[in-house]
């Protein structure tokens, strides 16, 4: 399946959809507190996101649960 990533990063409540990238169907997203958390320790690098949608959904949240911390935890759930 392809990923596709539409983020909003420069709004109140920032977040990223992962859409399915033939019928654009939501697939998963980031809310505004991961989203803050990432940005603010400069842990949300676009380009490896994108590495990591291009190699499918396991690989994106094996990025999110190595986060440190409550944040990484949400993706363990």
């Amino acid at each position: 399946m392809k990923i596709v990533i539409d983020a909003w990063l420069e709004r109140k409540d920032p977040c990223i959809p992962f859409l399915d990238g033939d019928t654009a169907a939501p697939v998963m997203q980031w809310g505004a507190p991961l989203v803050r958390h990432l940005l603010e320790r400069g842990e949300l690098d676009l380009d490896e996101l994108q590495r990591r949608a291009d190699a499918g959904l396991g690989s994106l949240h094996e990025f999110l649960t190595a986060i440190p911390g409550e944040m990484g935890r949400l993706g363990r759930g």
